[in-house]
């Protein structure tokens, strides 16, 4: 009886194996064969000069290379950070019922629920570089340049006098300006996962900590954070991978589809595009993203074997 129940299983199973097969190991295994090839621009010659890993050597020494791996490294840190505290705090915040909660968490999920090009474009505008939305309200409605200096900030002025707008996609720290959109999209989903894990915790469990004489801060180091240690963890491999490969907030920032940002906030994944889709070196754009799949694999099963632990 329970090898028939095997045979079905997998009989139900196998339509789902075979599309998995197809779409994802398929071009995985593709991906791997062509980063061995010299692949160029011209057709004729496909997979004509095998080089097996000079491919590998060439993509690390590139111009840019280091860049787009230094401002990926920055951005996921700052982005996966503010996702998981503001989620979490969120979720605190949520936890208690009371009147309106569920409108308010409806309208939190749509900042989620919103397309990443559709969220791209609307910051894009916001910081564009000329006549952008933040310096309108920072300079022509809130003149802050008349008292920022109390803060400690300087602004820029040119030889009359006249105050320079600052360009905040096109400075060193404009990988700290393309987080912003990345965390206003996706900390609505993190908040979504604490607030359920929050919900699982008994209340039987915070009267013990009472009972045991535990304020805020000792019930939330003591009993909220180990029970959530597996959501914690889970979001912060959800945003890593998120973060890591995320592609359409970045490039839609950069005149709507330019494909290329400037030098402080160029990425790893619009890296690889701009190699592989506008220079035609796709043996190079091939190897570049299976590096980048394996480092991605490597810290997946390192935290999925800690969950599997917990």
């Amino acid at each position: 009886m329970k090898q028939q129940s095997n045979r079905i299983a997998l009989f139900f199973a196998l339509p789902t194996s075979v599309l998995l097969l197809f779409f994802l190991l398929l071009p995985v295994l593709l991906n791997v064969l062509i980063s061995a090839f010299d692949i160029g621009k011209d057709p004729n010659q496909w997979f004509g000069l095998h080089v097996t890993f000079e491919n590998y050597k060439a993509a690390v020494v590139q111009d840019g290379f280091i860049n787009a791996i230094r401002n990926s490294v920055t951005y996921t840190i700052i982005t996966t950070t503010c996702v998981t505290a503001i989620g979490l705090l969120a979720a605190l915040c949520l936890r208690e019922p009371f009147k309106g909660r569920g409108l308010v968490i409806a309208l939190i999920m749509l900042a989620w629920s919103i397309p990443s090009y559709v969220v791209g474009i609307f910051f894009g505008y916001i910081f564009q570089q000329d006549s952008s939305i933040i310096n309108f309200l920072l300079f022509d409605v809130l003149n802050i340049q008349h008292y920022s200096y109390l803060f400690g900030m300087n602004w820029s002025y040119n030889e009359v006098g006249q105050l320079i707008i600052p360009r905040w996609l096109d400075n060193k720290y404009s990988v700290l300006i393309v987080a912003i959109p990345a965390v206003w999209h996706y900390w609505p989903y993190a908040m979504l996962l604490f607030l359920a894990g929050l919900h699982s915790i008994q209340e039987d469990v915070y009267k013990a900590a009472d009972l045991d004489g535990a304020n805020k801060i000792n019930k939330f180091l003591y009993v909220t954070f180990p029970i959530l240690k597996p959501v914690f963890i889970a979001v912060l491999v959800q945003n890593v991978i998120i973060n890591v490969y995320n592609f359409n907030i970045i490039v839609m920032m950069f005149g709507n589809g330019t494909m290329i940002p400037s030098k402080g906030a160029d990425m790893i994944i619009p890296y690889i595009f701009r190699t592989s889709f506008q220079y035609w070196n796709l043996g190079i754009g091939a190897s570049l993203s299976t590096m980048l799949m394996l480092s991605v694999g490597i810290f997946v099963l390192y935290y999925y074997k800690k969950i599997r632990r917990i």
